[in-house]
């Protein structure tokens, strides 16, 4: 799925009960700085005086003049206990904080101050980083709150601002989608601060919540799977968007609002994938335009290794190593938004098998061979013209050597040959379908005439 730019609109979600508050800013791409006009609210506490609060949290001591004014205290030495103050945080002191990126598969790349950096779990990724994922990448990152925002294939995020104010403890998280679709699920701050993802015009602002954002065809799009949001095209929000809704934001700023689609339900969930394709069925959606459907090592899909995008309800997947795995898929509404999903767990134990027959009317082998791991166990199985009737051959406990029939009778025969492989206490078992086998007289060439 591509993404493109987004149109010159703000798709804002904010929370009521939120104490940072943006009244008329905007981001500036590149830009650190708080922009004018963002304030922080705190209440007066036993002992407190406009000095005090200036001394320990203010850039500069005189700047309690500027407070002063603001919420019009006569005297800065007696305010009464629990009157709310304004505060603008381009006066506060603050403490710069890291992310910290916790998965990444696949082509990722992450660049600061103009360079790459290396790769790795683990690593701190400071404000001013990008980070880029190509078309097998996917990567997750945990804010200091424990925030995660996890970008699938073709995204790019920018970290604009990763900082804690120290009057009353309050974070203020920004970061810039320039590119693709991301995922955040976004844990409560406290009762204070703000945690918004924006593009260079559009911003979410959310607080313990799980939600989408994307971008394609000068549209906006935001899908809620957990809490409430609420969106706009100014800077005011507009509606409020509850969860398993989405809303539409075009380009001349009309939102349209519709109910997501429903999980999409994968046929067979309990098989264990034994074929060298991992093949995932599902049940068709009537109203979808085309089906998401992720692997992921993790049931939170914070660390995903695979995804695909496709216009039937089936998917298929090849190098996917044995182990326990996760599905998830969705179906994309004729509108382009994402529906729900419902995670699935999956068993993945490769069992390869491939067969061939060779030889004579005196001796006819058969071998065998295949990728798995583990102690694996070959069975040979020969039945006449008749598959219904019981075996004239049946061995079990073969190796991968083979096995060799001599002076088999004339006749029509149908075989094939089935593996037992065990691993860490489990067993998975694979049979090939029945080959037809004739086994007829040799014809003598006719003797020449004049002879």
């Amino acid at each position: 799925m591509r993404f493109e730019r987004p149109s010159r609109l703000i798709a804002m979600a904010a929370l009521a009960w939120m104490t940072l508050a943006a009244t008329d800013a905007q981001a500036q791409p590149g830009r650190s700085k708080a922009p004018q006009g963002e304030t922080i609210r705190y209440t007066m506490a036993r002992g407190d005086t406009l000095y005090g609060l200036a001394n320990r949290f203010l850039l500069r001591r005189g700047d309690y003049r500027a407070v002063q004014r603001l919420n019009r205290i006569a005297n800065p030495r007696r305010i009464p206990v629990g009157k709310v103050l304004t505060v603008p945080v381009s006066l506060l002191r603050t403490e710069t904080l890291d992310a910290r990126l916790i998965a990444a598969r696949g082509n990722v790349q992450i660049t600061s101050g103009g360079r790459d950096l290396p790769v790795a779990i683990g690593m701190q990724v400071a404000i001013g980083s990008t980070l880029a994922t190509g078309d097998t990448g996917f990567l997750t990152i945990e804010l200091p709150n424990g925030s995660r925002t996890t970008l699938p294939t073709r995204s790019r995020v920018t970290i604009r601002q990763l900082r804690r104010f120290l009057l009353g403890d309050t974070i203020d998280y920004d970061l810039e989608v320039g590119s693709g679709k991301v995922e955040t699920e976004a844990m409560p701050v406290g009762g204070r601060g703000q945690f918004r993802i924006r593009t260079q015009r559009a911003v979410s602002a959310v607080r313990g919540t799980r939600f989408r954002v994307g971008f394609a065809d000068e549209q906006t799009s935001a899908e809620v799977l957990e809490g409430v949001v609420a969106v706009g095209a100014g800077n005011v929000p507009g509606e409020t968007v509850e969860q398993g809704f989405g809303a539409r934001i075009a380009r001349d700023g009309a939102i349209t609002e519709e109910a997501l689609l429903p999980p999409v339900e994968l046929i067979e969930p309990g098989k264990v994938q034994i074929d060298p394709m991992v093949e995932l069925q599902l049940a068709a959606s009537p109203a979808a335009s085309a089906y998401h459907v992720q692997i992921g090592k993790d049931a939170g899909f914070v660390d995903v290794v695979a995804e695909q995008v496709v216009q039937q309800p089936a998917a298929r997947f090849a190098d996917l190593p044995n182990g326990n795995w996760f599905v998830r898929a969705t179906a994309i509404s004729q509108s382009g938004l994402e529906g729900l999903y419902q995670t699935y767990a999956m068993k993945r134990r490769l069992t390869g098998l491939a067969a061939t027959a060779v030889g004579t009317l005196a001796s006819m082998r058969f071998r065998w061979s295949g990728a798995g791991e583990g102690q694996r166990v070959y069975r040979f199985q020969m039945t006449g013209e008749d598959q219904t009737d019981l075996p004239v051959i049946d061995e079990g406990g073969l190796g991968p050597e083979g096995l060799e029939l001599r002076n088999l009778e004339y006749g029509t025969y149908y075989w094939r040959v089935g593996v037992r492989q065990f691993l860490d206490g489990e067993m998975t078992e694979k049979w090939l379908p029945f080959e037809k086998l004739i086994v007829a007289p040799e014809e003598k060439p006719a003797s020449r005439r004049g002879k």
